[in-house]
């Protein structure tokens, strides 16, 4: 076994954590020698566009795919043991998981009775995950009957029945509405406070903003793992300071001239900052009419080609 991923899972502060995870389907490569590290008690998004084997990665952290390689260990279980550990994980998958010609409920006393959940505790535990996704009204309708948004919410109601420590859910917002989501994000805030950690898939820049920490993927490669803001970093995406000046090519060729990495765009001239500290001195030197500092964005990093 690897050294640094036994010293890893000793340490106990990682809910997934792997080394040379490699997959193929027919001779292609899905994922390609790839590490994953996954604290517990986080968010963590899987990050990258379609292809890139965020499902299969998450697929594969739970057995359901086969790995042709790697170490991999979830809630300190090695994968070839994960049978053991079925009922401290939820698993959501993009496949629509219910029984469409039952009611809500008998879905969700199925899901209950999987994980032993039964009597009292199966009600209590019925009526609280409903309440979370807003949906306590439909407990007795018939779940083919639901809206797209509304079985997604479901989806995720049995997802929670039995308190899982690790939740996998891919791309579990599709499809519902902007409320909703709102609440959705607030209760995956919430399950990590409690130490649970919660893994989701997504190419939504906006949902991966969300997150604790993002795995940015790329062509079965996991580029890198790191905050919102890293992952920005990691790309060499820096801070712009937007100004309209008076002498536009005075001012953008003083400011090279200084070691400042300046530019035209239209009307405007552009500073690209690595050092905030530098936008009062940059705004004393040129004294601007008008100036605008631009945030970079993931997307910004998503598509960047370089990385």
């Amino acid at each position: 076994m690897n050294a640094e991923l036994g010293q890893d899972r000793e340490m106990g502060k990682f809910a997934v954590v792997g080394h040379g995870i490699t997959k193929s389907f027919d001779g292609l490569r899905v994922l390609q020698d790839m590490s994953v590290n996954i604290p517990r008690g986080v968010t963590y998004c899987l990050l990258g566009p379609n292809g890139s084997g965020k499902t299969t990665l998450m697929r594969a952290i739970i057995g359901l795919t086969k790995l042709d390689s790697g170490d991999v260990y979830v809630l300190d279980t090695p994968l070839n043991q994960i049978s053991k550990i079925f009922s401290k994980i939820g698993y959501m998958p993009q496949q629509r998981p219910l029984y469409p010609d039952i009611t809500v409920k008998e879905n969700l006393e199925f899901f209950s009775m999987l994980y032993g959940i039964r009597g009292r505790e199966r009600d209590v535990r019925i009526d609280e995950v409903l309440k979370v996704v807003g949906l306590s009204e439909t407990k007795n309708r018939i779940t083919g009957t639901l809206s797209g948004g509304m079985y997604q919410r479901i989806s995720l109601a049995g997802t929670l029945i039995h308190s899982p420590d690790l939740l996998l859910l891919d791309e579990p917002t599709v499809g519902i509405d902007p409320v909703t989501k709102q609440s959705f994000w607030g209760y995956f805030r919430d399950l990590a406070k409690e130490g649970k950690t919660v893994i989701i898939t997504t190419h939504i820049m906006g949902e991966a903003e969300r997150c604790d920490l993002i795995g940015f993927m790329r062509s079965g490669r996991m580029l890198a793992e790191s905050s919102p803001d890293g992952i920005k970093k990691f790309a060499g995406l820096k801070k712009q300071l937007w100004m309209k000046v008076n002498d536009l090519e005075h001012e953008i060729a003083r400011l090279i001239g200084e070691g400042f990495e300046a530019h035209r765009e239209r009307d405007m001239l552009v500073v690209s900052i690595a050092d905030t500290s530098k936008i009062k001195d940059i705004l004393d030197k040129v004294k601007p009419t008008d100036f605008n500092v631009i945030e970079p964005s993931l997307e910004d990093a998503f598509l960047k080609p370089a990385i």
